[in-house]
């Protein structure tokens, strides 16, 4: 992630599509916490194409304890 452009009222960011999936994967696990900002950036992500990553078919658990 990376200011693009910066003032007192505004940032401006530009990140990879996969950061951004990331972030808002996040956000929306996170927006009760976060309130009307998460809601606002959720917004603004999924307005520009932005859905979060997809889950895994098969989620590995094992555990390989230290040699």
């Amino acid at each position: 992630m990376n200011i693009s452009a910066l003032d007192k009222q505004t940032a401006q960011i530009s990140m990879l599509p996969t950061e951004a999936a990331h972030l808002l994967e996040g956000l929306e696990a996170m927006r009760d916490e976060l309130g009307e900002i998460a809601d606002e950036l959720i917004s603004l992500l999924r307005g520009s194409g932005i859905e979060p990553p997809p889950k895994p078919d098969h989620v590995r658990t094992e555990y390989a304890g230290p040699e």
